[in-house]
């Protein structure tokens, strides 16, 4: 449906401002042609009043109006010159003609006065008339009023003449007062015409107003079809204005079909950009599928290298037990070769006391050799048990070689993941680090083992040679005791060396064995910070992930954006 203005149209915009000049125009003009017709006419007046005014005074002696003073009416000269002056002012239309003369104080009186009503004024009448006016003309000046004077009597345009006698002196004044009704008669007619001038000008002028504004508006109307045509085009912008009217309206129309382009032009875009992100949101849909799963592989892969770490832990915990289990025994072993070395160091104090008790001492002897082999054998046995570390070890090494095979396919991921595994790389680096360290670790442990297993051997074959003493030599030679006893005093001698010498290796097989309680719980701690790393590793990327999708949704919705953008624009023509 076609709009309507909601004010006032282009048409009334035109006419109006174009009427009101218009009617200012023709009414300055009628005005400004009465002002010049009425100055014509009032200046043909004066100029008429003037001419009447020197008629009469050409008629009047100068000499004879000398005489005419108070009392001179009824007297030939004054009969003359009344007779004379009422013929002029027949002939010229002089409303009122008369003659003044003054007493010289600045009185003024009438001398002759041509009118014939009871109003006319007799000779020597005082005339109540200011001398001031008429002091200009008493010296000799002509005095002619430039205007129509509108009084009681009638419009009338007043001439004052002075009237010289034959010695050349001013006698009196001749006062004319010209009847100028005919003047203002047609000055009202002058009015009237220019009235009727400026009215019919200004109709005229609004009537051709009207054919242009009126050829205005259906330009106008013309192209406001034509736009409306387009608008409801349904979205046709390959439609044109063909408007040659050759003047703005075509230039309107031309600027129009220039923005229709335009518009044709954005539009194409928009549809080519629409298509542009169409296509870009689902390549990023799918590069964040892509990256969703390698983050779930990476995920995966720190909750292997999680339990691995535990299971390393525990390893840890059971080597941790292990070593202290040996530590008890070597304490143990320590403790006893520290009481044998004071045993020794007794028995031969009592070298001589044997000679007395041998026979009972001999059984005592056998039972205590007995008893020292049962109990050497199981230290030796319980010492044995470092052997374990060595198994142990292995354990770790071969774990810390796990590590760092996850610590490289993590790596391996991250490299994949591209911008978004940089974090995970370095996690990765910093846990292959610790596995290296843990390896360090595991190699220095084992080889502390095998010094402690190589200390543990070498006890043992002394130990078998006491046992082996006991068994054989003593317990054989003790027969020969009270004639060896001073060989037997070496004996005893070396044998607390022998014992010093075990309880001196025992304290430094005890100070290995704390060191490898401290590196232990090292690599304890150091497998416990790289299960917290890799803790925070699988958090972060979970957190990942729930971004990744939270990202996936915003391009799904990009997606949905552009599809709608581009059905929009697939709503116009644009080809």
């Amino acid at each position: 449906m076609r709009q309507r203005v909601r004010k006032i149209s282009v048409r009334l915009q035109i006419l109006i401002p174009a009427g009101v000049l218009a009617l200012v125009i023709c009414a300055l003009l009628g005005l400004n042609a009465y002002a010049r017709i009425k100055a014509g006419m009032v200046a043909m007046g004066v100029q008429q009043a003037e001419m009447a005014a020197n008629v009469a005074r050409a008629e009047i002696d100068g000499d004879l109006l000398t005489a005419i003073e108070e009392g001179a009416e009824g007297s030939a000269e004054y009969e003359l010159l009344l007779t004379r002056l009422r013929e002029i002012q027949e002939i010229c239309g002089i409303a009122y003609l008369y003659t003044l003369y003054t007493d010289g104080n600045g009185g003024l009186f009438y001398g002759i006065d041509t009118d014939t009503s009871s109003a006319q004024a007799q000779p020597g009448e005082h005339a109540d008339m200011p001398y001031s006016e008429f002091a200009d003309a008493f010296a000799g000046k002509p005095y002619v009023q430039d205007y129509i004077d509108e009084t009681e009597d009638g419009d009338l345009i007043s001439a004052y003449l002075p009237v010289w006698d034959s010695s050349g002196t001013v006698t009196g004044i001749l006062g004319c007062d010209y009847d100028a009704s005919y003047v203002a008669d047609r000055m009202g007619a002058a009015a009237r015409s220019t009235v009727q001038i400026s009215v019919f000008l200004f109709v005229a002028a609004i009537l051709v107003l009207n054919l242009i504004a009126g050829k205005i508006t259906r330009r106008l109307r013309k192209v406001d079809k034509k736009i409306y045509d387009l608008v409801h085009s349904e979205g046709d912008l390959t439609q044109k204005l063909d408007i040659s009217s050759g003047d703005e309206l075509e230039l309107i129309a031309g600027n129009v079909n220039k923005l229709l382009e335009h518009i044709r032009q954005i539009m194409l875009q928009i549809s080519a950009n629409s298509d542009e992100l169409n296509q870009s949101t689902g390549s990023v849909v799918t590069s964040l599928a892509k990256a969703k799963d390698s983050i779930s592989d990476v995920s995966a892969t720190m909750e292997e290298m999680s339990a691995a770490m535990e299971e390393t832990s525990a390893s840890l915990c059971q080597v941790n037990e292990a070593v202290s289990g040996i530590d008890s025994t070597v304490v143990s072993i320590a403790e006893k070769a520290t009481g044998e070395s004071r045993s020794s160091a007794e028995t031969a104090k009592k070298v001589q006391e044997i000679y007395s008790r041998a026979e009972i001492d001999r059984k005592d002897a056998g039972r205590l050799a007995e008893q020292m082999s049962v109990t050497v054998n199981e230290k030796i046995e319980r010492s044995r048990a470092v052997k374990q570390i060595e198994a142990l070890t292995e354990e770790i090494i071969g774990i810390t070689d796990q590590t760092t095979l996850l610590a490289l396919n993590a790596n391996i991921e991250a490299a994949r993941a591209g911008e978004a595994g940089r974090g995970f790389a370095v996690v990765a680096g910093e846990i292959g680090s610790l596995a290296a360290n843990s390896a360090k670790a595991a190699e220095e442990i084992q080889r502390v083992s095998q010094e402690v297993i190589s200390a543990v051997n070498e006890l043992a074959e002394e130990a078998e040679n006491m046992i082996r003493f006991m068994n054989e030599t003593a317990m054989a030679g003790y027969e020969k005791l009270l004639r060896n006893s001073s060989n037997y005093q070496s004996d005893v001698n070396h044998l607390s060396g022998i014992m010093r010498q075990f309880a001196e290796e025992s304290q430094e097989l005890r100070g290995n064995i704390d060191n490898i309680k401290e590196a232990v719980e090292s690599v304890n701690i150091a497998v416990e910070e790289s299960a917290k790393g890799v803790v925070n590793v699988t958090e972060v990327a979970s957190d990942l992930t729930q971004s990744m999708e939270s990202i996936n949704e915003e391009a799904n919705g990009n997606s949905t954006v552009a599809s709608q953008l581009g059905a929009e624009v697939g709503k116009f023509k644009l080809h």
